[in-house]
């Protein structure tokens, strides 16, 4: 049987075929230093690790809902209130298996053939695969430090087409760049006027750099939030996201994850009930010192990152294509890091 075009024209995530290469020479003896994945180095808080154990030891490792605990679900909708002052019906949030988990249901429910998602470019380029498992099609969105990297209105403007989907990051991924809530507001009023939607993917919200981002659900309640554990409590193992949806896509989402997922990680959700009480941190000492020194090596960094665990750097002064780059960064430096082609 023939591999279908879908199967065809999904690309390679370039981060992890360098991790497993990474690992490879590891097992080989080498010595390989990690800046290649989306994990931060400090380690998953040891209450969300005491209440994992605790499930396991009381048994608590059958399916839950497809939608997730409903105290975790509580939860994820307190954290919201608290943090931001939004109120949120737990019956909105719905938790997956990781945020990865979240678009593939959101895309399913929303997308098919003919359908435009407008992806930022330089961007997370998972994106465009998501979108082609449904046979939607993703168009690049190219953004520049003249604007912050940032996907402005004015972008939506000069479409050929106005995107039926917007997807932005927040603290965007690979820029770093923390969007403001004058520019957010912007692309929801010039979607909504089309009838189109904007989702706001906002797993890097916690890691900011001395500066805070609130929830675009302060916004509106039709903007969809994607979030997740992996990345500000250093859960990437376990697996577990959630999102914030309309409530007219609550019950489609549900007969979808029935289907695909059956249900999150039970003992990762057990997990998460307890990760919002544990205090985690992203330290500005490592980009303080690497930001400097990078540039002191002649990368150029326009923009500054004001978020997330990435420096977008340009490597032009070596004349070398990306790829060939970081694969001769790990041959001569043992060191593994992500090329921007990726993105």
């Amino acid at each position: 049987m023939e591999i279908s075009e879908r199967g065809k024209n999904i690309t390679h995530f370039y981060a992890m075929e360098l991790l497993e290469k990474a690992r490879s020479l590891e097992a080989g003896g080498e010595d390989v230093i990690h800046m290649e994945t989306g994990e931060p180095d400090f380690p998953t808080p040891a209450l969300v690790k005491e209440a994992a154990m605790k499930a396991i030891e009381e048994g608590r490792t059958t399916y839950t809902p497809a939608l997730g605990l409903p105290e975790l679900r509580e939860r994820i909708a307190e954290h919201y209130g608290k943090r931001d002052g939004i109120s949120i019906s737990p019956e909105r949030v719905i938790v997956t298996n990781g945020s990865s988990g979240a678009f593939l249901l959101l895309f399913a429910v929303l997308l098919e053939r003919g359908r435009v998602v407008g992806i930022s470019d330089p961007g997370y380029p998972c994106y465009k695969n998501f979108v082609r498992m449904v046979d939607a099609r993703p168009v690049s969105i190219p953004v520049s430090a003249d604007t912050n990297f940032e996907v402005t209105p004015n972008h939506l403007r000069s479409c050929d087409t106005m995107p039926d989907m917007l997807v932005v990051t927040n603290p965007s991924n690979p820029t770093g760049t923390i969007y403001s809530e004058t520019t957010l507001s912007g692309l929801y009023e010039a979607l909504v006027e089309s009838d189109k939607l904007l989702v706001v993917d906002e797993v890097y919200s916690r890691l900011t750099y001395g500066s805070r981002v609130r929830s675009a659900l302060a916004i509106s309640d039709d903007i969809i939030v994607v979030n997740g554990f992996s990345k500000s409590f250093a859960m990437t193992g376990w697996r577990l996201g959630w999102m914030v949806v309309p409530g007219r896509l609550v019950d489609p989402i549900h007969r979808i994850a029935q289907n695909v997922f059956i249900a999150p990680p039970t003992v990762s959700q057990y997990g998460a009930l307890k990760a919002f009480d544990a205090v985690t941190e992203l330290e500005t000492m490592r980009r303080a010192y690497l930001l400097p020194e990078l540039k002191r090596l002649g990368f150029d960094m326009p923009v500054d990152p004001q978020g997330a665990f990435y420096i977008y750097a340009g490597i032009e002064r070596w004349g070398m294509d990306s790829m060939d780059f970081v694969d001769s960064a790990l041959k001569e430096a043992g060191v593994v890091i992500t090329p921007g082609h990726d993105f």
